[in-house]
């Protein structure tokens, strides 16, 4: 741990009382959005760091439910209209082209959004409570709008929701799990990835913070709960939750030590949000959710310094707010330790980041917002899967531990990494900065405009201005001497600077000169292809 590390980390969440200016709101919104939009950063830079908190954790409008947006033969569902809460038809296979809605409407929903954390925490839970499989699209808009309303709310409630959601039940056999026949899976998830955690074996069948009887006992008190209506094509026959009395076990369950030898007793279809409360009373839960944000908004590495100056005092204050999120982001992204140096850069971009980052950050929702409906979702799709292809399919995580980069030690981020991701990285990119992008349909292209997005660099004429300013906006981090000269290297070969100032000064003064402006264009794409095959692209 470098030394400045070490000292913002042993003065806890002492409140950062650094100069700000664009290069902490910069890093600000690296970690708490996706990509950087200029008027945002330049929003958040005319701010203090106090206001900027209030604007990105403040409440939110919820977005709108994804449309049918290119199926005509949903006798229930028009083009255009949301089909949520519209039955499934017989002999048509209507929940394909639902999940196929839904994956682009949470592109669009992060192309949407402004100035705000939520659905960095939204993909925070996608991952901390990962149903790793399909299943009718309905139930995963569900699933998923609870955690848009939940994303930076009360974390106890929201295990009780998910205790009772249709597509955790389904996914963890939670609603095949009765007194005759007691199924462990949903409970032991509950323990070892959603709460307390699993910690080392330290005795037969004991993990530190919870035992092999506890599951047992836990499983036995969640017994019950069924789920029905599901792929139902009969009106008003929405898949849901119920409960079973005579399913459920009410007999007494025994807890271990590590719940103070407690016991649960028969409660009915109240005894889940009991078990909730006994596992919160644990000091290991608040631990644990800490050190999962830690790990996606900061660092990987959780020292024993950082454990005890950081971890311990954002899990105080999450008790002590009752288990509220939103105060324990904020004292967070307030702390002199998430703004140490150390801390600028440290971490790879998942999949979703770049892809969602580079559609933000070079503004193309206004291109988007252009199109038409079937355009709009083709293009929202393309980011999708584009990020599927890089190992980051949002509604497939791997397992019910999520995706391994959050987890498996010792690789942690740098997993999103290997050979054939980082070929689709490249790709990608390589798709971005080529002049005719990629189409979206009825021969139209969706590309990038980066000669008018170097409008927003003060005095772009001035090559190294220009680089200085790209670097500053798309990298967490400064460049070497060497780097930068081969940047100017790549927009001006062999040339004086003048040959820049003078080609981009002259389209300036003459916009409409088609000629001008591809030539100004052409050498701009080989300026942002050398930018994004930078290893420090790759870091956020």
């Amino acid at each position: 741990m470098g030394q400045s590390l070490l000292a913002t980390t042993l003065m806890g969440l002492a409140p950062y009382e650094g100069e700000w200016t664009a290069t902490q709101a910069a890093h600000l919104l690296r970690r708490t959005s996706f990509g950087i939009r200029h008027e945002e950063l330049e929003q958040l830079t005319n701010m203090d760091l106090a206001s900027s908190l209030d604007l990105l954790l403040e409440d939110r409008p919820l977005p709108s439910p994804p449309i049918n947006y290119d199926y005509l033969l949903d006798p229930n569902v028009r083009l255009g209209a949301p089909w949520p809460g519209n039955p499934l038809v017989a002999g048509l296979n209507l929940n394909q082209y639902r999940y196929r809605s839904l994956r682009s409407w949470v592109i669009d929903n992060i192309r949407k959004e402004r100035l705000s954390v939520r659905e960095r925490m939204v993909e925070f839970w996608s991952n901390h409570f990962a149903i790793a499989g399909g299943g009718q699209a309905q139930v995963r808009y569900d699933n998923h709008m609870l955690l848009e309303n939940f994303a930076l709310g009360n974390f106890r409630e929201l295990i009780k929701r998910v205790v009772v959601d249709k597509a955790m039940l389904v996914f963890l056999n939670g609603n095949q799990n009765f007194v005759e026949s007691p199924n462990e899976n949903f409970a032991r998830e509950l323990l070892e990835l959603f709460t307390v955690g699993k910690g080392p074996q330290i005795g037969e069948g004991d993990y530190s913070n919870y035992t092999e009887e506890d599951v047992r006992a836990l499983a036995r008190a969640l017994t019950g709960w069924r789920t029905r209506y599901l792929y139902s094509t009969v009106p008003g026959r929405e898949p849901e939750v119920y409960f079973q009395a005579n399913r459920h076990d009410t007999s007494d369950k025994q807890l271990s030590y590590h719940f103070n030898n407690d016991v649960i007793s028969d409660a009915g279809e109240e005894e889940y949000k009991q078990v909730v409360d006994r596992i919160f009373e644990q000091p290991a839960t608040a631990l644990y959710i800490c050190r999962k944000l830690y790990r996606h908004f900061v660092y990987y590495k959780i020292s024993a310094e950082v454990e005890a100056g950081i971890i311990a005092p954002m899990a105080r204050i999450l008790v002590e707010n009752d288990f509220e999120i939103r105060p324990v982001l904020r004292a967070l992204f307030m702390s002199q330790h998430f703004f140490d140096a150390d801390n600028l850069g440290p971490m790879i971009k998942n999949p979703l980041q770049l892809v969602c980052g580079l559609m933000r950050t070079f503004n193309h929702d206004h291109q988007i917002d252009g199109f038409n409906l079937d355009q709009e979702r083709r293009t929202t799709n393309y980011y999708y899967y584009r990020a599927a292809i890089m190992q980051m399919d949002y509604f497939y995580p791997p397992s019910v531990a999520g995706w391994e980069a959050y987890y498996q030690e010792p690789g942690f981020y740098r997993i999103w990494i290997n050979s054939s991701t980082l070929q689709e990285r490249t790709r990608f990119t390589q798709t971005m900065t080529n002049a005719n992008g990629f189409g979206v349909g009825d021969g139209v292209r969706a590309t990038y405009d980066y000669l008018g997005w170097i409008a927003q660099i003060p005095e772009a004429t001035e090559p190294n201005r220009l680089i200085d300013g790209i670097v500053q906006r798309l990298l967490p981090r400064p460049l070497t001497d060497g780097q930068l000269a081969n940047l100017k290297e790549t927009l001006i070969p062999g040339l004086p600077d003048f040959e820049w100032t003078v080609e981009y000064g002259a389209y300036l003064a003459n916009p409409n000169d088609e000629d001008l402006a591809n030539s100004v264009a052409a050498k701009l794409r080989d300026l942002f292809r050398a930018v994004f095959n930078l290893a420090e692209f790759q870091l956020v």
